[in-house]
């Protein structure tokens, strides 16, 4: 008798065990389920949110960036920001500061500096910084006599899912010198009143840093392999390192978000040197 108690309780115990790693094994393939659904809901947001741009269309982006400075906002779809404006009566970006002048032998200028109109820090040091880099170099120029030079400033902005992305230009050119170009962007969260960063647009593109930084070097090395073509041909070339720190998403400054949710990556050399090279990246 008392061995079919044992035996008893030994087939008690393996079905136990049984019901018990089924119990485990269920949970193990919920949670797996769940995080596939919710990384393919994720996607399905962000693609709604910002849809993907076939080569075609990011070609066309590239090649339409001279083009795009208007100096006005565009506003595309789906914003419902709240803000304070600083002029009620204005934009909320609009040219604050606008000269059109020429000297012969003296200067010629045709400068167009936007201000941000909104009631906030972040917005004020956006406009300080602004005022730094191009507006005092207008006045500068003004004062100048004999140099020949040739100064524009215009801009382009954006206002497209709450996000306020602006982007600033100006072309100098002083005597026989080089023509310098410098590039400034700035990007406000007009819900969060604060800076839009480069990992939030990451976000919104459905795109880590990684697959950001794969997608920067690849553009930088066709771009440096016609760089030595034209240099072979004794032309006088800017060269590229796709493998400096530059090229690094962490290190980007200058980015922005413009048509059809196209993010900007742009690495304009003449914001420290005196050239006008740039490479445009769009994501």
């Amino acid at each position: 008798m008392k061995v079919v108690l044992d035996e008893d309780k030994n087939k008690m115990s393996n079905k136990l065990k049984i019901f018990y790693i089924s119990i485990i094994v269920i949970c193990i393939i919920s949670v797996i389920l769940a995080i596939v659904l919710q990384s393919k809901t994720d996607e399905e947001e962000y693609s709604k949110k910002v849809p993907q741009m076939d080569q075609e269309q990011i070609n066309t982006y590239k090649d339409e960036f001279d083009t795009i400075f208007k100096n006005k906002v565009n506003y595309m779809e789906n914003n419902s920001y709240k803000i304070m404006k600083v002029k009620k009566e204005e934009e909320i970006i609009y040219t604050g500061y606008h000269i059109k002048e020429s000297k012969i032998n003296d200067y010629e200028l045709d400068v167009n500096i936007p201000y941000i109109n909104i009631v906030n820090e972040t917005t004020e040091k956006f406009n300080e910084q602004i005022k730094d880099i191009f507006e005092k170099k207008a006045k500068s120029v003004l004062n100048t006599q004999g140099n020949n030079i040739i100064y524009t400033v215009n801009y382009s902005a954006y206002v497209t899912n709450n996000i306020l992305s602006l982007v600033v230009r100006s072309t100098l050119r002083e005597g026989n010198n080089p023509q310098r170009d410098i590039v400034q962007t700035y990007n406000y969260d007009l819900t969060e009143q604060k800076e839009y960063t480069m990992e939030q647009f990451l976000e919104i593109k459905g795109m880590s840093k990684q697959q950001a930084n794969q997608r920067i070097k690849e553009e930088i090395k066709e771009v440096q392999k016609k760089v030595e073509q034209l240099s072979q041909l004794g032309y006088s070339v800017y060269a590229r390192d796709p493998n400096s720190d530059i090229y690094s998403i962490n290190n980007v400054t200058e980015y922005f978000i413009g048509e059809d949710n196209a993010l900007y990556i742009i690495f304009a050399y003449g914001n420290e040197n005196n050239t006008n090279e740039m490479d445009i990246v769009v994501i």
